[in-house]
């Protein structure tokens, strides 16, 4: 896993940068859905500006034999992007890092 954005806790959200290699490097916003929909809409927009960026998620991973863990299930998309990215936000004592890792390739049968 790589960390593509690092992040501050804010009263309402997180804000920080994303930045990869070559392509990206922004000020990121996660804004609180405060008027969801249904059960499945997200919890967070990401925007930066006035440009929205994707959406997030609160999770809770379990699995047997281990404590459970909270994270942020994030979807980045955008017209310059070939597909939607995937990644996830881990909270850490003093922030948040944005992850992301590359997809196994299938092996063809």
């Amino acid at each position: 896993m790589a960390t593509i954005g690092t992040f501050k806790h804010t009263t309402k959200g997180y804000e920080g940068t994303i930045a990869t290699l070559m392509t990206t490097h922004r000020k990121v916003k996660f804004v609180p859905n405060e008027n969801p929909k249904s059960d499945d809409s997200p919890n967070y927009f990401i925007k930066s500006g006035r440009s929205d960026l994707g959406v997030a998620w609160d999770e809770t991973k379990k699995e047997a034999g281990e404590e459970p863990f909270d994270y942020i299930r994030v979807l980045l998309d955008g017209p310059e992007m070939d597909k939607p990215i995937n990644a996830a936000l881990f909270d850490r004592e003093d922030g948040a890092d944005l992850v992301w890792s590359r997809p196994k390739l299938q092996k063809d049968n």
